[in-house]
């Protein structure tokens, strides 16, 4: 059960991150539909990269550029559906706080899904 539970967590995560990026329904929305699709993007990406002692700056790598493309993401989705509106933050920071946000999601699936049996 505790596998289930990390998807509707980070949707419900993204959901109040986007809020607070400019408090509207629809871009929370969309906002949590790009994040959720981002995190899967990072959590299958870490599963892919060969175990080693620089797997976690491999994964720290394509969380920040998932962050990129989440920034990228949000703001066309704000400039078609709230512009002129809101405050806006410097893109190298939403940059990497957003590949943070994803790298800490997806760290969380390791901890909350059931051991492997190796093949």
């Amino acid at each position: 059960m505790k596998k289930n539970l990390v998807w509707p967590l980070a949707l419900v995560i993204w959901g109040v991150v986007s809020y607070l990026y400019h408090p509207t329904v629809v871009i929370m929305v969309a906002g949590g539909l790009i994040g959720l699709g981002l995190t899967a993007l990072v959590v299958w990406s870490s599963s892919k990269i060969p175990t080693s002692p620089r797997w976690i700056f491999k994964v720290l790598l394509v969380a920040i550029m998932a962050g990129l493309m989440n920034v990228t993401a949000l703001d066309v989705v704000y400039s078609l559906l709230a512009a002129p509106e809101g405050n806006r933050y410097i893109l190298p920071i939403e940059m990497v706080a957003s590949g943070l946000l994803l790298a800490l999601i997806a760290g969380l699936r390791p901890l909350l899904r059931p051991e492997q049996k190796d093949k």
